[in-house]
């Protein structure tokens, strides 16, 4: 499966992308902008984690392929409920000077939604973003997306416990 929208191509993980995945699960500070916890990954983890992948339906996870660059990191749809036609989304984007702050990441995140609504036909699209990732809240407001709500003190980075806001987008919305 492949989604094109402009510049950016997202695709299936090939094996050949598991060193980037890997550097980016080791990086402190794509770390820090993630919820939940991340210990150091061995290229025998990556791979075992590569091979799980084949049986999953309740997720999607896909590379961010750019003309320019190559692959420069990652989008996903996870907790798929094929019942209620929800999921939750999430991204990372390399740690790389050339492919930061570029839009890259919108344009990922806007053509991972538009396939989740057009043709996985779900309802409601669903992210959490720890409250200091100021560039991902950017992100979901450019799209579309509406703050829900905060899950307070909910993750525990650098000594202390942050505040996670909850987004999300419906269908009809982002059709507008």
């Amino acid at each position: 499966m492949i989604i094109e929208n402009e510049d950016i191509t997202l695709r299936a993980i090939e094996e050949s992308d598991l060193e980037l995945l890997r550097e980016m699960i080791n990086d402190p500070e794509i770390e820090s902008m993630t919820g939940g916890y991340s210990y150091p990954v061995s290229t025998y983890q990556q791979r075992k984690w590569f091979e799980s992948l084949a049986n999953r339906s309740d997720e999607l996870r896909l590379i961010i392929d750019i003309k320019e660059h190559g692959a420069i990191g990652t989008v996903m749809l996870t907790d798929i409920d094929w019942k209620n036609r929800t999921t939750q989304s999430h991204w990372k984007i390399a740690n790389r000077i050339d492919v930061r702050c570029k839009g890259y990441g919108t344009r990922a995140v806007k053509a991972l939604i538009k396939y989740a609504f057009n043709e996985l036909n779900m309802h409601c699209v669903y992210c959490k973003v720890i409250e200091y990732n100021i560039a991902s809240q950017k992100i979901v407001e450019k799209i579309g997306f509406k703050r829900e709500g905060i899950l307070r003190e909910r993750i525990y980075k650098n000594g202390n416990y942050h505040d996670v806001i909850v987004w999300s987008i419906l269908k009809d919305e982002f059709n507008e």
